[in-house]
């Protein structure tokens, strides 16, 4: 059985200035287990890197879970 969830949570980017905490939604195809589909979302939030105004590469540093919806089940 696979399901779809979506995974509602804040993030944070490692930089000199002060935490600030983004808001964010990813849906994820995961197992019946939600945690899979929890540690797919923080996995690739850990991942992201941008460009600050000074050219300076900038990595997310912090995942903060807010909450984890079952949108869809199927069986393939």
């Amino acid at each position: 059985m696979y399901c779809i969830y979506e995974v509602r949570f804040e993030f944070r980017w490692h930089s000199a200035g002060p935490d600030h905490w983004e808001p964010r939604s990813l849906r994820v195809m995961a197992g019946h287990d939600a945690q899979e589909a929890i540690d797919k979302a923080r996995e690739t939030t850990l991942k992201m890197h941008q460009l600050n105004d000074n050219g300076l590469e900038e990595r997310c540093t912090g995942f903060r879970l807010r909450e984890v919806i079952l949108v869809a089940e199927a069986n393939l």
